[in-house]
């Protein structure tokens, strides 16, 4: 009589047993989906820094796969600022995001002072009844933290800043989110550090480039500092014409080597302190088309050819190397043509004193009114009146109008 029913039991405890193990597969499943999930978001994310190059836009993604990965409702990434010893706000989303980048934190102040200071992951369920709950953050920017996870963001062996992820839509974090969040640091070290060494090369480049445009124009004693005030004339102008930060960047660029050319021409003519003949005024010519073939072979070059090629083009056609009209020529040589001609007129020569500015102004208006950009050369008018022009110190001279016109040709 006792058998059917301990045969009941053991179904039914059968029937438990592959309940359970049925759960435990659903959880593994869901686990293994979340783990693939972080995964790719992870190689998502170190594909994008790998193929980019702008920090800010790097560092957003980050933070918001914090956010993603960890159910939060805001997360921010903290910098530290070694001159005030603080962390500033470097990044920070969520529905406070802009009143919270205003606060600055000291070392050990609050939960991200604290990783500072310490270098220690926290994670805190109970964010109200915590002593080093500082509440500068949240009094400053009405945000209310329940809960957080803080990690320290690891630059080699030193603190650079700190990761935080705030208040669980779940109620409460949990110790994976710490390794997720620690991941996420790992790859914002990555990228940063990246930033940083791109920028160190980049400045190194540009020092050398700066040194050989120096160097160029110090063939020269009457040339000497000539590009890099044509550089200054320029973005003064591109700025007046509402260019962007980048247009300008190239700008910059463009007319600091816009005469790079100058180096394939002799000195022998270079420093000709006379008139030119006109087979030397050939070859002087040709320094646009010098520069180019140079720079030409560089990748990096590409975005500055236009200005190093065309800063002689003339709206009439009348200028070289190709004879260009109009808006054909591209705006940064149409800009650094007029920067270029007026730093010409107001520098001295070997065969003549400078102009005075007023009197350099007049001759670009009245003797190339066909040749100069009129938008141009009244975002210069404008750039110069609100003194973002600082020409040469020079006496006012009078010079032949024939020598004003062959070096502004020239």
């Amino acid at each position: 009589m006792g058998e059917p029913t301990d045969e009941r039991e053991r179904i039914a405890q059968l029937e438990r047993r592959v309940a359970e193990l049925e759960a435990e597969l659903a959880r593994t499943r869901a686990e293994s989906a979340q783990r693939i999930r972080e995964l790719e978001m992870m190689l998502h994310l170190a594909e994008q820094i790998n193929q980019s190059l702008a920090l800010p836009v790097v560092l957003h993604s980050i933070m918001q796969a914090a956010e993603t990965l960890t159910r939060a409702e805001a997360s921010s990434l903290l910098l530290y600022d070694p001159e005030t010893d603080e962390l500033f706000f470097e990044v920070a989303t969520g529905e406070k995001g802009e009143e919270v980048k205003q606060v600055r934190i000291k070392r050990g102040q609050g939960f991200a002072g604290h990783v500072l200071a310490t270098g220690e992951a926290l994670l805190v369920n109970d964010v109200a009844n915590d002593p080093r709950h500082a509440k500068v953050v949240d009094q400053q920017s009405g945000f209310v933290t329940r809960n957080l996870i803080a990690v320290p963001l690891r630059i080699g062996e030193t603190v650079k800043g700190v990761l935080e992820v705030l208040n669980s839509r779940d109620g409460f974090f949990a110790p994976s989110d710490v390794a997720a969040l620690q991941t996420l640091s790992t790859l914002c070290a990555i990228a940063i550090d990246k930033a940083q060494a791109h920028q160190a090369l980049q400045e190194l480049f540009w020092d050398l480039v700066r040194a050989m445009v120096a160097m160029l124009d110090a063939r020269n004693p009457y040339t000497r500092g000539h590009s890099e005030r044509v550089t200054e004339f320029s973005v003064a102008i591109a700025k007046e014409m509402g260019l962007s930060d980048a247009d300008c960047e190239r700008i910059r660029l463009s007319a600091l080597l816009h005469d790079i050319g100058k180096v394939g021409i002799p000195d022998a003519i270079l420093l000709k302190d006379g008139r030119l003949t006109d087979k030397e005024f050939a070859i002087m010519k040709r320094h646009p088309e010098i520069g180019y073939r140079i720079l030409e072979p560089i990748d990096q070059m590409r975005p500055y050819l236009a200005g190093v090629r065309y800063h002689h083009e003339r709206l009439s056609g009348k200028g070289y190397p190709l004879g260009l009209k109009g808006d054909e020529i591209p705006l940064d040589a149409r800009i650094i043509a007029v920067a270029d001609v007026f730093d010409a007129l107001t520098s001295d020569r070997l065969y003549r004193p400078a102009l005075a500015p007023t009197a350099a102004i007049e001759i670009i208006r009245k003797d190339t009114p066909n040749d100069i950009d009129p938008d141009v050369f009244a975002a210069f008018l404008r750039a110069w009146e609100k003194g973002l022009i600082v020409e040469q110190k020079r006496r006012p001279p009078t010079p032949s109008p024939f020598a004003v016109m062959e070096e502004i040709a020239s």
